[in-house]
């Protein structure tokens, strides 16, 4: 519906909820990661959200992967890794 695109617009933008008025429940851990070569999203958008997160004390990995496009996932292991260590999560030794 038409009238909905300026809060649907107001609600993509992230920043307001980190910087202008701080949402006090948002997530405190960020994993950001952007190619390189990446042509829709800006550098400067995933250097922002980690200055935010950063500047509210929020744990935040921020890298970029060199040379790869939108939505590179270059390393899932290490994501699983960064989850596990949030989470507290410890794998369960299979019977040998």
């Amino acid at each position: 519906m038409p009238s909905d695109i300026p809060d649907t617009l107001r609600l993509m933008n992230p920043m307001p909820f980190l910087v202008a008025k701080p949402n006090p429940h948002r997530t405190k851990h960020w994993w950001i990661r952007l190619g390189t070569n990446d042509s829709d999203t800006s550098h400067t958008v995933s250097a922002n959200l980690a200055a935010a997160g950063h500047t509210l004390g929020d744990d935040e990995s921020h890298l970029y992967y060199w040379d790869e496009g939108h939505g590179a996932n270059s390393d899932p292991g290490d994501f699983l890794e960064w989850i596990a260590g949030i989470s507290g999560y410890q794998a369960k030794r299979s019977a040998e």
